[in-house]
């Protein structure tokens, strides 16, 4: 019994009134003065509640010399509870949309070492739906598991890396310089244009560390990264030339085209000059 008096608590139900449906169940046709006596409640505690019962129609009255209260059948009640309650929450949707908020901010999750990297991208690839960006000079087989396991989902895969790969997958287009093997240092994966993973090794520490966001600004920035790193190539590729060579006038002689002019065994545009 007090099992059941519990679950009528937690729909709602005071101690009181989880008591007295019970007890009307038991003894159909009860006083407030019965009720009272045997639940050891004092009889104006026990008639203000059962009359505010008899109002949300839990407790039924027989009216005669004397008032008998009955308890609602429980598939009855039930079903009204249910349809209240159901009403009560779709109004209370409706309610909260109403609240204004703040602009929601997406949050950028640090992951450190590479097995817990590679576990990350591979869980991301598993979850595609529609396209996969990668940029990488890890050899691309350290993800063939997750890869295969997209062939026949028809999702779009492109993949984009200075190092040499020799990686074949249906459905996947690989744009590679093709540069003879070096050690790798970076990772760059955007899946469904939702979601984006940033990762790279400390040289010094030959520690990888990685950021994980679904902020689309910074999905947007890898993607196009990774979009133009095609172009590029595919420039390259069709006029034999770099981009540098074709246009030499495109220099802005910033430091950061000179750093990565320095970088000759990474950087696509290292025999411009």
């Amino acid at each position: 019994m007090e099992a059941i008096i519990k679950l009528l608590k937690d729909i709602h139900f005071s101690e009181h009134e989880a008591k007295i449906y019970v007890q009307c169940l038991k003894t159909p046709g009860i006083t407030v003065f019965q009720v009272s006596k045997v639940l050891h409640i004092s009889r104006s505690s026990v008639y203000a509640t059962m009359e505010k019962m008899s109002e949300k129609g839990i407790l039924l009255i027989e009216h005669g010399t004397k008032e008998l209260y009955y308890s609602e059948k429980p598939e009855i009640l039930l079903t009204k509870l249910n349809q209240t309650y159901e009403m009560q929450i779709n109004q209370l949707k409706e309610a909260l949309k109403e609240i204004p908020k703040e602009v929601e901010q997406e949050p950028y999750l640090n992951i450190h070492g590479f097995k817990n990297i590679l576990g990350k991208a591979r869980t991301m690839i598993y979850s595609a739906k529609s396209d996969v960006y990668i940029n990488t000079d890890l050899d691309i087989h350290i993800l063939e598991d997750a890869l295969r396991f997209l062939e026949p989902k028809g999702v779009d895969i492109y993949v984009f890396s200075f190092q040499e790969q020799n990686f074949k997958h249906m459905g996947m287009k690989l744009y590679t310089h093709q540069y003879p093997s070096f050690n790798p240092s970076r990772l760059m994966l955007v899946i469904d244009n939702k979601e984006v993973l940033v990762a790279n090794i400390n040289k010094k520490s030959q520690t990888w560390s990685a950021t994980y966001t679904k902020n689309p600004l910074m999905v947007s920035i890898i993607s196009e990264h990774i979009h133009h790193d095609i172009y590029l190539l595919l420039l390259e590729q069709k006029y034999k030339k770099d981009l540098f060579q074709i246009y030499p006038d495109l220099e802005i002689g910033s430091k950061q085209e000179k750093k990565l002019e320095n970088k000759t065994n990474i950087f696509p545009f290292k025999n411009h000059k």
